[in-house]
């Protein structure tokens, strides 16, 4: 291959990356208009429900650090000892503060790659908490469906509510319903609902909870209460699958962004007879560049997906 046959390949190269970035920053303005739009309609339909609920709410008290890690853990689904979750963040930090160090073949390798592995942990962890709690509130969704109809159809709420859980495909559901039931009988409904609050963090299920202490307190048909609780249920449901379908195509753009740059290094390095790869990674300079050029990757897709989270 001649050298203009070399330029041209390359120059247009850039011009297809160029016209593509161009295209994805404009989908990137679209997409977070309609985000700001969602946030607002969100906003807007639930500032009443989320003054009561901030009242409602349990207090958060002072507790210590391990207390605090327990509850972490419950959040996450993880029954095992926290000393063990201790130690399993230790090692993974250590792990990749040793890879860092390897590639960069220098200690600073390893004060890089410690709040790296800390922030990527904490991630991790959100992960986990955020998909437990959608789940959960889906689940829960169902639930209060199938509760109002088995009342409508004359079934007393008690016999109901522990109908509504067993009928559930998920095994999460009714371990944590089940503690409730357990708790229940002991302390009493009222601060078994606060306790539930300890295994997931829902405003749904203080929507429920709230729901039926009304219902008590002012007697009546229960059960028009409690529908107007699964329109309301149904309705953030609603509103939350279409911030997860925004949230997948902010996900998309970034993955094509990351696929181009990997696609330009490999397209230029080859026409570069290798040279490229060459300086990156034989070179103590060139290994701290592309780590450099990795993270910065790293915090944009980040950031992109904290601009697309929407608070519910």
């Amino acid at each position: 291959m001649s050298q203009l046959q070399i330029d041209i390949l390359l120059l247009f190269i850039m011009s297809f990356s160029a016209v593509g970035l161009l295209y994805l920053f404009f989908v990137e303005y679209q997409r977070v208009r309609h985000i700001s739009y969602i946030k607002k309609v969100i906003s807007d339909k639930h500032d009443v429900t989320n003054e009561i609920l901030s009242e409602t709410k349990p207090k958060e008290e002072k507790i210590s650090a391990m207390a605090k890690l327990k509850i972490l853990m419950l959040k996450a689904g993880m029954t095992f000892s926290p000393y063990v979750f201790v130690m399993i963040f230790i090692a993974f930090v250590t792990v990749v503060g040793f890879l860092f160090a390897l590639f960069l073949r220098h200690w600073v390798g390893f004060a890089i790659g410690i709040p790296v592995a800390i922030f990527v942990f904490y991630l991790v962890m959100d992960g986990i908490i955020s998909r437990r709690k959608k789940e959960f509130n889906r689940l829960l969704a169902v639930s209060i469906s199938v509760l109002v109809k088995m009342m409508k159809n004359g079934i007393g709420f008690e016999q109901a509510l522990v109908k509504s859980i067993e009928v559930s495909s998920s095994q999460m559901f009714k371990d944590i319903f089940n503690g409730f039931f357990k708790e229940k009988n002991a302390i009493g409904e009222e601060e078994a609902f606060k306790n539930l609050n300890r295994y997931i963090d829902s405003k749904e299920l203080l929507i429920f909870a709230l729901a039926i202490k009304i219902g008590r307190a002012s007697g009546g048909q229960f059960s028009n209460t409690l529908e107007k609780v699964e329109q309301t249920i149904t309705y953030r449901k609603k509103m939350q699958e279409k911030v997860d379908v925004v949230t997948r195509e902010g996900s998309f753009g970034s993955y094509i962004v990351v696929g181009i740059a990997i696609f330009l290094y490999f397209s230029m390095n080859g026409n570069f007879d290798g040279k490229l790869h060459k300086y990156f990674m034989e070179s103590e300079w060139g290994r701290f560049q592309l780590l450099g050029i990795g993270l910065w990757v790293f915090i944009g897709m980040i950031v992109n997906k904290m601009i697309t989270k929407v608070d519910k």
